[in-house]
């Protein structure tokens, strides 16, 4: 591979992860595509991750490092989208695994047609303590294409749970729409930048091929621990809709989605608002009846599942 022929670019968040990172570049080492570059964003780590990317960028030439500041995980990527060459942009946290033939599968797929937005299967790992039946379940992609933008893409596909790590974007496409990750999103940034890409996208390819190991699980990751207390997860997810509900309505969406976006809102939130630990489900509610009627699309909401639950606040 020479510089510029890059088929496709691996971008990798580095920050204090020197126990699991020699298995994530070593499973980007034994990929059977070549032409392929692994950005490794080295976010101001305080261990030895970056003389762990130097020694692995010693014995390979097609990982690149960046260093810079501790700017969290949206910053990083958007630093390596930014350095990225390829036809094709892909994520991979640092503490993950692709299989072996995971680039070469998409690279694959993208040649069977018009395509903007890969979205492949993926499995779950440790299975000790044994990860959530709804994580697993949705981790399964069902194959199938998709030739325009419907609601059904981004909200219902066996698949559309967001998860950005597999996912793969055509990288003119995120240029010409100007994605990036909202950096000031400290929590649920895969939910903000998926609700921001998908509806500008056309072309889609769903396929069913596991080709992402992802860690659900360890002492020090974002995601350990999010979950104990839902009053904050649920802060946190009103904090992530506002930001969805001020692109969306830049983008003039809620009129043709508004209905499929309600009963998106309902599946979000619901549950765990009426969860017998959550103490201010109420507040809840009315916070976030307020953000439908703030953005201009509580008309639209009034005919999806939502609106009953709004309507006793």
């Amino acid at each position: 591979m020479t510089a510029g022929n890059e088929k496709l670019s691996v971008i990798i968040p580095v920050y204090n992860v020197e126990n699991y990172l020699s298995a994530c570049l070593t499973s980007c080492m034994q990929q059977t595509l070549r032409d392929v570059e692994f950005v490794c964003v080295n976010d101001g780590s305080k261990d030895h991750s970056l003389e762990i990317l130097k020694a692995y960028q010693k014995q390979d030439y097609r990982f690149k490092i960046i260093e810079k500041e501790n700017g969290g995980l949206s910053s990083a990527r958007n630093a390596g989208i930014r350095a990225a060459r390829g036809e094709w942009i892909m994520f991979l946290d640092s503490d993950d695994l692709l299989v072996s033939n995971a680039c070469e599968r998409v690279w694959c797929e993208t040649l069977e047609g018009k395509t903007d937005i890969v979205i492949f299967g993926s499995h779950c790992f440790p299975w000790f303590p044994k990860p959530d039946p709804w994580l697993v379940n949705n981790l399964n992609v069902q194959t199938g294409r998709f030739n325009t933008f419907t609601p059904e893409v981004l909200f219902s596909h066996s698949g559309s749970i967001p998860f950005v790590w597999r996912q793969a974007y055509r990288a003119d496409f995120l240029r010409q729409h100007k994605l990036l990750f909202d950096e000031s999103v400290p929590f649920g940034e895969d939910t903000v930048f998926q609700l921001e890409s998908f509806p500008h996208a056309n072309y889609f390819a769903f396929i069913q091929d596991p080709l992402y190991q992802y860690r659900w699980s360890r002492p020090g990751s974002l995601m350990f621990g999010i979950n104990q207390d839902f009053d904050k997860k649920i802060e946190k997810h009103l904090l992530i809709v506002s930001h969805i509900c001020r692109y969306w309505q830049e983008q003039g969406w809620f009129k043709s989605y508004g209905r499929a976006f309600g009963n998106w809102l309902y599946e979000f939130f619901i549950y765990d608002i009426h969860r017998p630990d959550v103490k201010n489900g109420q507040q809840h509610l009315k916070a976030l009846k307020e953000l439908t009627q703030a953005y201009g699309f509580s008309e639209q909401v009034r005919s999806s599942k939502l609106w009953r639950e709004l309507s006793r606040v």
